[in-house]
């Protein structure tokens, strides 16, 4: 069975993946002038959101479902 921290990880990989395409539009529509720092956000969404998802995710899990995982 995959332990929620993972589960929390694929979910954060996957908002990040998804802020990183929304964010790559805003660059493109936004021109020059924020493409650097735009450019920077995009690939720490990518590398953040799977980190907070990995310790989010047992947190949400054991709230949810207090008895399958023991507390």
């Amino acid at each position: 069975m995959i332990s929620a921290a993972v589960i929390g990880a694929v979910v954060g990989l996957l908002i990040g993946i998804a802020d990183f395409v929304v964010l790559g539009a805003a660059a493109r529509n936004g021109g020059a002038s924020r493409g650097g720092a735009l450019r920077f956000i995009r690939l720490m969404s990518l590398v953040v959101f799977p980190i907070v998802g990995w310790f989010v995710g047992p947190i949400v899990a054991t709230s949810l479902f207090p008895s399958s995982l023991g507390g």
